[in-house]
C-alpha cells in the first residue's frame, strides 16, 4: 500500500474522531464513503485499524483509546495547539491538490518567494543528533555575507517564515537565522552538549520571532466590526475578552510589543486603538503622525 493511501487514511480516522467518538463499525463505514467520494481504497481490518491507532500516536501525537463502557473509541486531551496540527493540514491540502489534475483556477495559492524550507529535514537531522552546523548568512540590515557556526536547538515558524533557533558559538548566545536567507549549510561530524533551554518558553509570548522588549500586557479596543475576526483567528494566543458591546470589542494579550507587532497593530488603520501600555500606545501614535504628514 503507498505511503501516501494510508496516511491519508490516518487523517480521515483522525477527522471522523474529532467531530465526535465512533465505534469501529461507524469508523468503517465512515471510510468506506470516503472510498467512493475519493475514489482511492481505505477498508481495513480491525487488526490494520489497531496499527493505524499506534501510527497516528507516534507521527501525529494524538492518542486514540477505546472507551469499554460507551463501546466507541474517542480522541484523548485533543489539543488543537498542538504543532502537529499543522502537519495534519499541510498533508490534507497536499491531498486536496492531488484530487485534480488541473488546480490552476480550483486552489488558488499565494505567490511567494522561497522559505527556506529546504533546509527543514537536514536542520531536524542535525538537531536531533546534535550535531554542530555551519552556513553562510545574509542579513536584511546589513551588507555582506556573514559566516556562522552553531549548535541548533530548534526550528520556529513565525509571520510565515522558517526560523533556527541556535546558539551561536563565536556570539556566545542564542540567536535566530531566517531559512530563507541561510546558503552553503553543512551539517559536520562533531556533536555537542546540548543548553539547558526551554525554547518553548523563551518564546512563549512572542509575536513574530523576536523578543527584545519585555513581555506586558496590552489592552486593545476594536471596533465591534472586528469582533468575529478576532474571535475566529486570535491576533496571539494570550488574547482574551475583556469587553462585547454594539460598540467595541475590547481585548488583553500579554506579548513582547516589538516592531512585529506594532506592525500589526497598524495595519487595522482607525479600527484599533491602543489603551495600554501608554509607551506602545505613544509609539504607535507617531508612526500614524509620521504616515499622516506624508500626505499632507
Amino acid at each position: 500500500m503507498a505511503k501516501k493511501q494510508y496516511i491519508h487514511r490516518h487523517l480521515l480516522i483522525i477527522n471522523k474522531l474529532k467531530a465526535k467518538p465512533a465505534t469501529f463499525q461507524e469508523i468503517q463505514d465512515f471510510l468506506l464513503k470516503q472510498q467512493e467520494i475519493l475514489d482511492d481504497y481505505f477498508e481495513i481490518s480491525k487488526r490494520t485499524f489497531q496499527r493505524d491507532l499506534k501510527e497516528i500516536l507516534s507521527i501525529y501525537e494524538i492518542e486514540i483509546q477505546y472507551n469499554k463502557k460507551e463501546g466507541w473509541y474517542e480522541i484523548l486531551d485533543d489539543d488543537l495547539e498542538k504543532p502537529f496540527e499543522r502537519i495534519i493540514e499541510a498533508v490534507e491540502t497536499i491531498n486536496a491538490i492531488s484530487l485534480s489534475n488541473a488546480v490552476s483556477n480550483k486552489l488558488l495559492l499565494e505567490k511567494k518567494r522561497a522559505s527556506g524550507s529546504e533546509h527543514l529535514h537536514g536542520l531536524l537531522h542535525a538537531i536531533e543528533n546534535k550535531l554542530v552546523i555551519q552556513f553562510e548568512h545574509q542579513s536584511y540590515w546589513k551588507e555582506g555575507v556573514t559566516k556562522r557556526i552553531v549548535e541548533p536547538i530548534a526550528i520556529k515558524e513565525a509571520q510565515h517564515r522558517w526560523y533556527l533557533i541556535c546558539f551561536d558559538v563565536a556570539k556566545n548566545e542564542i540567536r535566530n537565522f531566517g531559512l530563507d536567507r541561510i546558503f552553503n549549510l553543512e551539517i559536520t561530524l562533531t556533536t555537542f552538549l546540548p543548553k539547558m533551554i526551554n525554547v518553548n518558553q523563551l518564546y512563549e509570548n512572542a509575536f513574530g520571532i523576536e523578543t527584545y522588549e519585555p513581555a506586558e500586557k496590552v489592552i486593545l479596543k476594536f471596533d465591534e466590526s472586528q469582533a468575529v475576526y478576532l474571535k475566529s483567528l486570535p491576533i496571539h494566543h494570550s488574547q482574551k475578552i475583556l469587553e462585547e458591546t454594539p460598540n467595541a470589542f475590547k481585548i488583553e494579550l500579554f506579548v513582547h510589543p516589538t516592531f512585529d507587532f506594532v506592525i500589526e497593530i497598524l495595519k487595522y488603520g482607525e479600527l484599533v486603538e491602543v489603551l495600554a501600555p501608554l509607551k506602545l500606545r505613544e509609539t504607535i501614535k507617531w508612526r500614524i503622525e509620521r504616515a499622516n504628514q506624508m500626505y499632507q
